[in-house]
């Protein structure tokens, strides 16, 4: 198994980033810095009409953090759904492609829980996923009146993995999740993905946007273990709407990364791009 988080031949840095910028140039929203050192970014979008209800999505990000694409995401998701989209950069402004030599011990740095990691380890250097997710719920309350209990959550690549480890503790009503890399909790904490899935999906309603080329064991086609354990799940009973139900969905001429970095000037890009974006609304629009 591949050292990266992404499969080969996945789409790469969004263009932005590779020329070592982030605009808000056309972006809704604005950005803001909270958390105990006020070191955690955070893009923030709300409806500009008809107001934002007392709900919230929470975004994790990929392994390239917050960039222009993303902004336009978390806008779409905003005026859509009508509840106000936060986007967390949980690696400080690094991304992956500042660390190509130790990308594994990287991301190691950021385990979902303080306690994951070796105690010799410093912990100083260490920026645990969930303490961002409670920065994050802190300003939502402070800010806008919104609970911990009305916020879902969607997470692109590594942000999935974040995600499916969020929902094992319920701390999110729902979850949406594009190109996963779930087996980040095997490859780097050695831990099992199956487990993990099965807590999450057990706990909140999940709906996955898999890549042609992501693993197996994320597509109903393939029987895949992860894509049957979130089909099975405990979460409440959808009835006749298939929108709502939970489920791995394939865009097999996708390759992983389509939905945050892929180029959409290509048109088939743009299309499945457009349509896993769709999917979710009418998914989170269920359960949120």
């Amino acid at each position: 198994m591949t050292t990266s988080c992404c499969p080969d031949n996945s789409w790469g840095s969004p263009l932005h980033v590779s020329h070592g910028t982030k605009s808000l140039d056309g972006a809704r929203g604005e950005l803001c810095k909270i958390g105990p050192s006020k070191d955690l970014e955070m893009y923030v979008s709300r409806p500009r009409v008809g107001g934002a209800s007392q709900k919230a999505l929470c975004v994790l990000t990929d392994v390239y953090g917050l960039q222009s694409r993303l902004f336009a995401i978390c806008d779409k998701l905003a005026a859509d759904l009508q509840l106000t989209v936060v986007a967390l950069d949980t690696f400080r402004g690094e991304t992956k492609d500042m660390h190509l030599d130790d990308f594994k011990e990287w991301l190691g740095s950021h385990p979902f829980e303080r306690d994951e990691i070796s105690a010799k380890d410093d912990k100083s250097a260490v920026y645990p996923v969930k303490e961002d997710i409670e920065s994050c719920f802190e300003f939502l309350l402070d800010t806008y009146n919104i609970n911990s209990s009305d916020v879902g959550v969607a997470g692109f690549c590594w942000g999935v993995w974040a995600m499916t480890k969020a929902c094992e503790m319920k701390l999110f009503r729902c979850a949406v999740g594009f190109h996963p890399s779930i087996k980040i909790e095997s490859m780097v904490f050695g831990g099992d993905q199956e487990a993990i899935t099965k807590k999450a999906a057990d706990n909140a309603p999940i709906l996955l946007c898999v890549a042609g080329n992501d693993l197996d064991n994320l597509k109903p086609s393939q029987g895949g273990a992860l894509a049957n354990i979130i089909a099975k799940s405990k979460t409440k009973d959808t009835g006749d709407n298939d929108k709502a139900a939970p489920r791995c969905v394939e865009f097999p001429e996708m390759m992983h990364g389509w939905v945050s970095r892929g180029d959409t000037s290509i048109e088939k890009v743009k299309e499945d791009a457009e349509a896993a974006l769709n999917l979710s609304v009418d998914f989170l629009r269920r359960w949120m």
